[in-house]
């Protein structure tokens, strides 16, 4: 009968090592700047991929988000030219 039972001595090379629990492409991980968890960029929902891991994180951090920067359109009302009381209220009112 084999035994199951794993040797309970370091390694002595990083070969020794047995394979990351995220699976071997580990280090081509990065780390969210939010909340500090390993993340692939390439499944990052976030406009910013190799910064934050989702858009909750992007948005969270920052405040806005960049896909909603990019879509901002700029306010179409004009500026009213600015009026004095005396303008506005038009000739004083004749006393007799």
């Amino acid at each position: 009968m084999v035994s199951t039972m794993v040797d309970a001595t370091t390694p002595e090379t990083p070969a020794d090592l047995p394979p990351p629990a995220f699976g071997e492409d580990s280090e081509a991980m990065v780390r969210c700047t939010r909340c500090e968890l390993r993340y692939q960029p390439t499944k990052s929902t976030s406009a910013l991929r190799l910064t934050y891991c989702s858009f909750l994180c992007e948005l969270g951090d920052l405040g806005f988000s960049i896909t909603g920067l990019e879509h901002m359109e700029r306010s179409s009302s004009e500026l009213e030219p600015h009026t004095s009381e005396e303008e506005q209220q038009g000739e004083p009112a004749a006393v007799e």
